[in-house]
């Protein structure tokens, strides 16, 4: 009786916290057609977002207003402020940008940093002195680290670790994480005690072909990282503070966004429309058809969160001035197109594709159930257009299976057969 009773009061506290915190739109935030790839609070008024179009916005009132403080040519990929003033900005190509005025002026650190980043898609900031930044989803896999504020990095080769990395978290100067691709093309979790100077690994995921996206520290002990797959949906979690994980069933395989409020309240995102939440752990799921194209679930507490995907989203008390607005479409679709041809294949298959923007590429043959086999084609920074290459399938044993192409602004999927 009073275990039943316990997990009735358990049940009724969920159930209200819950109740009082929901997800909602942001009628000014930002939302341009691209995908607005993070977000990140230094407070519940104080934020920023960077976007695949080149935008940084802030906001100085939790989100119900946005100024574009900064705008390029690049993608960004990640942002991060230590203080109101400082902060680091993440490209797809080439920059690694540090402001010491709120975002609004940027100086590029890439060319002071040997080697040069190609790309930087994941920071942790420490303290005043110590940040830590990686990259790239595009092979290769750096490390980037500075103990003096940002005036100078230190780059470190990661190809015995990692080919390529996509997001990083640090506890303390010298104990942290960082995810991405083993050297397998699987999924991998990294953990160091030094500051970067070794590493261990933590977790691989199965099969090759798969990233961990994303990281975060639920508690000191629960935390959670998404799985990116051509295959089943995946995630990971650990009940040690990250020194054991285990590999759980997710319902999205293009999961990237993945956000934990609590040890059982969460929600995972991809590049699709809207996302699945759980109230167990990620033992079941529901979907729930709000926002898409989700990257970031950035919790600053367990009753105030930000997500960044086709605009910003905020989880807060539903009763506050940020109301809850209609849901709006979903951007997926930004033109790409891939055909493949003969299909079923012979000893050659024909592929073509129309890029609308300029984009990193790579494209692989994965098996039926979403095993990585061979990658046929890699380029960065390829120009808008149209193009058309040839592949050589006579080592390819006859059966089904799938071309998966990865770009900057998503995953594809394109089936075919071979004869």
């Amino acid at each position: 009786m009073k275990n039943l009773l316990a997990f009735a009061i358990v049940l009724f506290s969920a159930t209200y916290i819950f109740a009082q915190s929901s997800w909602h739109y942001l009628p000014n935030a930002p939302s341009s057609g691209g995908r607005i790839d993070d977000v990140f609070f230094l407070n519940s008024q104080l934020g920023w977002s960077a976007d695949s179009n080149g935008k940084i916005f802030k906001t100085t009132d939790g989100g119900a207003t946005w100024e574009n403080v900064y705008s390029t040519d690049s993608y960004f990929r990640c942002i991060e402020f230590y203080n109101e003033n400082i902060g680091y900005a993440g490209t797809l190509d080439n920059k690694f940008l540090r402001s010491t005025d709120g975002g609004h002026t940027w100086t590029n650190l890439a060319p002071s940093i040997t080697p040069s980043p190609q790309a930087v898609c994941g920071i942790s900031i420490v303290d005043s002195l110590y940040a830590y930044a990686v990259g790239q989803w595009d092979t290769p896999g750096f490390f980037l680290k500075t103990t003096d504020g940002g005036i100078t990095w230190t780059s470190y080769n990661m190809a015995n670790h990692a080919k390529a990395l996509v997001d990083v978290f640090f506890i303390s100067r010298d104990t942290g994480f960082v995810t991405g691709k083993s050297p397998a093309s699987r999924g991998v979790i990294l953990y160091t005690t030094n500051g970067g100077q070794t590493w261990t690994k933590k977790f691989e995921s199965s099969p090759a072909g798969q990233y961990v996206w994303k990281i975060q520290e639920v508690t000191t002990d629960f935390w959670v990282g998404s799985i990116q797959t051509f295959g089943d949906g995946k995630f990971t979690k650990s009940l040690d503070g990250g020194q054991t994980w285990v590999e759980m069933d997710a319902p999205i395989a293009d999961m990237e966004g993945i956000g934990f409020a609590t040890p059982q309240h969460g929600w995972v995102g991809s590049y699709g429309s809207g996302f699945y939440e759980t109230f167990d752990s990620g033992e079941n799921w529901v979907f729930n058809n709000f926002g898409g194209n989700y990257n970031r679930f950035y919790f600053l507490d367990s009753t105030l969160a930000f997500a960044s995907g086709n605009s910003v989203y905020k989880f807060s008390d539903s009763t506050s001035s940020n109301t809850v607005q209609p849901l709006r479409p979903t951007v997926k679709d930004d033109g790409f197109e891939v055909s493949l041809s003969p299909n079923p294949a012979g000893h050659f298959l024909d592929i073509q594709f129309h890029l609308p923007v300029r984009d990193n590429l790579r494209m692989g043959i994965y098996s039926a159930e979403g095993v990585f086999l061979r990658e046929v084609y890699h380029e960065r920074q390829l120009p808008p257009g149209d193009y058309q290459f040839r592949t050589d399938c006579s080592g390819v044993p006859p059966g089904a299976y799938f071309l998966g192409v990865q770009r900057n602004h998503g995953l594809y999927v394109r089936r075919f057969a071979k004869l």
